[in-house]
């Protein structure tokens, strides 16, 4: 196993950019010992995980792990949540909007709430 980390060692070091499955694929190991080698050597702040790749439209996102210990690049959101996440931008924004529009001498500890639930 020491010799298989070895060569992905190297060839990280060399510049390669690699996800588990090329790993697996370039080494000749199966792709959860590739993954469990990469998760481990990125758990030891020896590689990074430069970008993210989806082999098709349903599968997940995979890292993309380089040699260093630079910060992590952010992974993508999935298509439902960048739709929850644009909502609630928009609701934030709404209520700021709300709250910042007091009109003097007019108390309605409701508006607020009325507004989210109208939105909704």
């Amino acid at each position: 196993m020491t010799h298989l980390i070895d060569k992905v060692i190297a060839a990280l070091k060399e510049g390669d950019r690699m996800s588990a499955k090329q790993i697996s694929q370039k080494f000749g190991t199966h792709i959860s010992h590739a993954r469990n080698m990469a998760k481990k050597l990125h758990g030891e702040n020896k590689v990074h995980i430069c970008d993210w790749s989806r082999p098709c439209m349903n599968c997940a996102w995979s890292p993309i792990y380089a040699w260093g210990s630079a910060r992590d690049v952010n992974a993508p959101l999935s298509h439902a949540q960048e739709i929850v996440r644009r909502a609630e931008k928009e609701s934030y924004v709404t209520i700021a909007r709300l709250r910042q529009s007091v009109v003097p001498g007019l108390f309605d500890p409701f508006r607020v709430l009325r507004a989210q639930v109208g939105a909704a």
